[in-house]
């Protein structure tokens, strides 16, 4: 596969997930946009570390991969997703689940760029997942910040921890499984908002041998859909912990 164009990238230490990686949503929704097509996979192949300058690469091929030197730490190419989507949550009805968010209790990484407690006012996504009372799936309210078109990588790193909650949400009691994201599917549907209300859900969709597999919507204020994803979680020995008593010390 030849490369085509290289330009330099560097992901800001606003931007982190886990400590001083790049959040893995932010990071994918960077690549998808790059790419420039509707529908996007991204395979997350290695961490990636804030503030590290790395090569950004399109292909011959329509794919833009992430590089360090010689190393490929992501990759995004086109993809067509299809994907089930539940009936759209309340505003309501989001703001009771985000009211249980199981990260107020105690949060394993209160720096993550979208769902951390512990970020200031005005820094970060504040989006805190929480599940709905009767249904197999977390909510949020989430007003994308800033004005005008609210830019696609916001919309999958609030899809990447909206997914991990479902999962932590509806995992096996007990489970010593940890996961890292590794691949992120979305489809940007209609035009997300600033400055306007919506609710993004996350479900759990199953297991598939080591991965987790989960959905996720963004619906508008009119309850209309305006974007899906869906997620791949591998397990690993590092990463994030399912079993949901860690989160409630």
């Amino acid at each position: 596969m030849t490369t085509l164009q290289q330009q330099p990238i560097l992901i800001e230490s606003q931007y982190q997930g886990l400590p001083d990686l790049a959040h893995g949503g932010y990071l994918a929704g960077t690549l998808a946009t790059a790419l420039g097509a509707p529908e996007a996979e991204v395979r997350l192949r290695r961490p990636v570390h804030v503030g590290r300058a790395l090569d950004l690469a399109r292909t011959d091929g329509e794919a833009v991969e992430l590089r360090d030197g010689d190393t490929l730490l992501a990759r995004a190419a086109r993809t067509e997703l299809s994907l089930d989507v539940p009936a759209p949550v309340s505003p309501a009805d989001a703001e009771m689940a985000a009211a249980h968010f199981l990260g107020h209790h105690h949060h394993v990484f209160p720096g993550c760029f979208v769902c951390g407690t512990a970020r200031a006012a005005g820094d970060g996504l504040h989006l805190f997942p929480g599940p709905v009372d009767g249904r197999r799936l977390v909510a949020a309210p989430w007003v994308p910040p800033g004005d005008g078109l609210a830019p696609d990588e916001l919309v999958w790193a609030a899809f990447d921890c909206a997914q991990l909650w479902s999962l932590i949400a509806h995992a096996p009691a007990g489970t010593t499984d940890r996961v890292v994201t590794a691949a992120l599917q979305a489809r940007v549907e209609q035009p997300v908002l600033a400055g306007e209300p919506h609710v993004v859900v996350g479900w759990p969709i199953g297991r598939d041998d080591r991965a987790w597999i989960a959905g996720a919507a963004l619906f508008g204020p009119n309850g209309k859909l305006r974007a899906v994803g869906r997620q791949t979680a591998a397990v690993a020995d590092w990463g994030i912990p399912l079993d949901r008593a860690q989160w409630e010390r």
